[in-house]
């Protein structure tokens, strides 16, 4: 069988017919071309829970997404050099190259999330009540927004798709500049922002994309760009005293925030929603929450009243699985699967992106000023002592304080290698880590286009490999 690029993938990805349950229990995907398949206002509804489930995938944040972006900082080490032919173990110790498996099945799988979108967007006149459209268009954005923002913080240049493409034009696309995907990327989310309702009152709908969803990813973007007055700006619409309508809040206990029996609480603004108890929607438990090997820096690094350091005890569900308490959850007995969301936003978050944005335009000298009040917020609820002014004096301290506080805060939340790269501290932070890293370079803050699609497309000026590969 010939191998097919990734991007030629959108030419024919297509979307699952009928819903159980709720909006995010997917049927299997059909072969029905886009022609015969949007007629209806129900088709484009069950083409927004097709990118949802994209989500749910094992190539994403189910499996692979856990290997490309947590396990390559230096939370966790991969201690298994034969497992899975040593495709993890190559990506945590920086020795990756361009035929790995997890970052080609990632790289086809975001891109096939993206086309999903694609396809959705252009068929949205068939819905014919207004308000619906606009949610329906605001959720595609959403999650095509979220897409582009993974695929290119972890390969930077890439073709950008907004449309529905053939195979031909596919395969002639070049490497769009970082500077125009993060373009298309604020567009979306922009847009996204004025189009979802702030809330939804049916409980069928818990869990879409919400216009709260859309800003925080959109803060996230803007930090991450170095864009501080916009984050700024863009992230002041979730804290207090403007939290309204979207009342997110600190949950007062933080194991809270994962139980399983608490899902898509009031800290949670969006998140990849399993069901256990529905075939094909639980999944696995993910090796490296399963007796993982900590940095023992990490472990040292809580303070001694820190209720956050017990998430990452394990708890002994049988003689083979002993997770972290944080994605702690038992298995279904007839599915054998467990239901666990995976976060990818909650207000903390947002609280500590809020602050460094602050403290970046101008670091403030008063325990009350926001960027101090809200960091100290989310050590206070953790029993964290609260940092004094003396601990803080400048600038370059309190970024140093947000990024630890946000590797205490969200370790195994899939944010630490991306919080290490765009505050360029990951050389120092892997070298300085208790864990084996091999020696890491500049280059390898991306990594390789998967060789299959340089092959494909051949086209070294319009879609070289990255540097270093």
């Amino acid at each position: 069988m010939k191998k097919i690029s990734s991007i030629l993938i959108m030419v024919g990805s297509l979307l699952g017919t009928s819903c159980q349950k709720s909006f995010l229990t997917l049927a299997p995907q059909s072969q029905a071309t886009d022609v015969n398949f949007f007629k209806t206002a129900s088709d484009i509804n069950n083409a927004v829970s097709g990118c949802y489930s994209a989500l749910q995938s094992s190539n994403m944040y189910q499996d692979h997404f856990i290997t490309l972006m947590e396990l390559r900082s230096d939370n966790i080490e991969d201690q298994n050099p034969g497992g899975n032919g040593g495709r993890d173990y190559t990506i945590d110790r920086f020795l990756a190259k361009s035929d790995n498996v997890a970052i080609s099945e990632s790289y086809a799988a975001i891109y096939n999330a993206i086309s999903r979108s694609n396809n959705g967007l252009v068929h949205l006149d068939v819905v014919s009540n207004t308000s619906l459209k606009a949610q329906y268009e605001g959720e595609f954005r959403f999650l095509r927004a979220l897409n582009y923002f993974n695929a290119v913080r972890l390969w930077g240049a890439l073709p950008l798709v907004l449309t529905p493409i053939i195979g031909a034009d596919a395969k002639a696309l070049p490497r769009t500049s970082v500077d125009g995907i993060y373009a298309a990327i604020e567009n979306d989310l922009t847009t996204a922002s004025g189009l979802l309702p702030s809330a939804y009152t049916s409980n069928i709908d818990k869990g879409r994309a919400t216009a709260g969803a859309a800003k925080s990813l959109l803060g996230k973007v803007f930090l991450t760009e170095k864009k501080y007055p916009q984050a700024i700006a863009t992230l002041k619409d979730l804290v207090p005293p403007n939290t309204n309508p979207y009342k997110y809040t600190l949950l007062p206990n933080i194991s809270d925030v994962f139980s399983v029996t608490n899902k898509l609480n009031a800290e949670i603004i969006f998140a990849v929603h399993y069901e256990k108890s529905i075939a094909g929607q639980g999944h696995g438990l993910a090796q490296y929450f399963n007796q993982p090997a900590l940095d023992p820096k990490l472990l040292s690094s809580y303070g001694p009243t820190d209720t956050r350091r017990d998430l990452l005890n394990t708890i002994t569900l049988d003689p083979n699985n002993k997770p972290v308490k944080k994605y702690a959850d038992t298995f279904d007995p007839t599915t054998n699967t467990l239901g666990n969301d995976y976060i990818i936003l909650r207000y903390a978050d947002v609280l500590l992106m809020y602050a460094e944005a602050l403290n970046e335009v101008q670091y403030s000298n008063s325990v009350t000023a926001d960027a101090f009040v809200y960091l100290n917020t989310v050590r206070s609820r953790a029993n964290a002592v609260p940092y004094l002014l003396l601990d803080l004096p400048d600038q370059a301290s309190f970024r140093n304080a947000v990024l630890k506080e946000r590797r205490l805060e969200l370790p195994f939340e899939l944010q630490r290698w991306f919080d290490l790269i765009r505050t360029n501290t990951a050389i120092s932070a892997l070298t300085n880590s208790g864990l084996t890293v091999n020696t890491i370079q500049s280059y390898q803050f991306l990594y390789p286009i998967p060789q299959t699609e340089i092959n494909i497309v051949g086209n070294p000026v319009g879609f070289p490999q990255n540097t270093g590969y």
